[in-house]
């Protein structure tokens, strides 16, 4: 198992080099093929509602500026790219007829991983260009996240697995095989406010066991309980660890337009400083 195609999406011009530069060392090390993903949004139509006039007001700045960036996303895509003389394709893509999330996710199902930055809540335009949870939630491919501020390199020698016995999780431990089987040192946690079953068996419940079969160097699952906000409770286990990458399984549902996460999986979103690696 590998990755043979990783798609980065490549939306603002003051972290792109960052994302650019993870998804690259990812193709360089996969020997994968790298699509650089750039989406202008849409135009914005605003309902009019004075009698006489058109239904609507179509207003493309916010397009046309967004296009305006794609020389400079572009070149910061393939400096990184050619740096590693990795096999690479830059896509600008309009979304004339669908949504920007749409477009996003029509690439990404066709990857075997998805490179994103995390989403930058200071942003103006982070509401409409950051699409990191639709991403993890529609996609059905894994999602490596890369931190605004903090580590970037995706070296993984040290890895942290946040497990629990739920599909979230175990797709995102199978999912990010190719990286863990490349680590030097991989602890698995289950963090949870209650205490184990002590009538269940361990052998059913260390996920360890199957990824020693896989060749991933890692120990027994350690249980920690927990009373306290279980995302900074992973954090706070990611620094013990010093881990360079976080996996875990990404917890939530849509809700018409809206994703609502989980709480150890939105506290991730916001407060990354560590790679994370999240499958749903």
């Amino acid at each position: 198992m590998s990755y043979k195609t990783i798609v980065v999406h490549c939306n603002d011009k003051r972290r792109v080099a960052r994302v650019a530069n993870v998804a690259a060392e990812l193709a360089s090390r996969f020997g994968a093929h790298l699509i650089g993903l750039s989406v202008s949004p849409p135009v914005h139509l605003i309902p009019a509602g004075m009698p006489g006039t058109p239904n609507v007001i179509v207003e493309d700045a916010r397009k046309v500026a967004y296009q305006k960036s794609n020389p400079q996303l572009r070149r910061a895509f393939l400096e990184a790219t050619q740096a590693r003389g990795i096999e690479a394709e830059w896509r600008e893509r309009a979304t004339d007829n669908s949504s920007l999330t749409a477009t996003v996710l029509t690439a990404a199902r066709r990857a075997d991983l998805v490179v994103l930055a995390q989403k930058d809540h200071t942003w103006p335009h982070s509401a409409h260009l950051d699409v990191d949870d639709a991403v993890i939630m529609g996609s059905g491919r894994p999602v490596l996240l890369v931190p605004n501020d903090g580590l970037t390199s995706t070296s993984a020698r040290r890895v942290l697995i946040a497990w629990s016995d739920t599909r979230e999780a175990s797709r995102a431990v199978f999912d990010a095989l190719p990286l863990l089987q490349q680590a030097e040192d991989v602890k698995v946690v289950t963090i949870s406010d209650v205490k184990p079953d002590p009538g269940l068996d361990e052998s059913d419940l260390d996920i360890c066991d199957s990824l020693l079969r896989h060749d991933v160097k890692c120990k027994s699952t350690e249980h920690i309980t927990s009373h306290a906000d279980i995302g900074r409770s992973i954090t706070q286990q990611a620094i013990a660890h010093k881990a360079d990458m976080l996996v875990m399984g990404c917890y939530g549902h849509s809700r018409l337009s809206e994703f609502v996460l989980g709480g150890a999986s939105r506290y991730q979103l916001r407060h990354m400083m560590i790679p994370v690696f999240m499958s749903h």
